[in-house]
């Protein structure tokens, strides 16, 4: 397993995320954790309810990038931009 960055090229908004880390086997994989959600169903219709509000269902706004596997200690953290 690697850590991946997870990125949006349409640089976000409040309330939405524009950026995660996560652990994948390769970048396929941390796409697919990064565009989760689930099918929500209202009086109106059904809708998309993304785990990361701002990433695009597609990944058509994301772009991945693979980690150093090594380096010093840190902190790994999504970047939430809060309204």
């Amino acid at each position: 397993m690697a850590l991946f960055l997870v990125s949006r090229t349409d640089g976000g908004g409040y309330d939405e995320y524009d950026a995660i880390v996560v652990r994948a086997g390769d970048e396929a994989t941390a796409l697919k954790i990064a565009t989760n959600g689930k099918q929500r169903e209202k009086l109106d219709g059904s809708f998309w309810d993304p785990d990361f509000p701002g990433f695009e269902r597609d990944g058509s706004n994301l772009t991945v990038e693979k980690l150093a596997s090594r380096g010093p200690q840190d902190v790994l953290i999504t970047s939430y931009n809060a309204g």
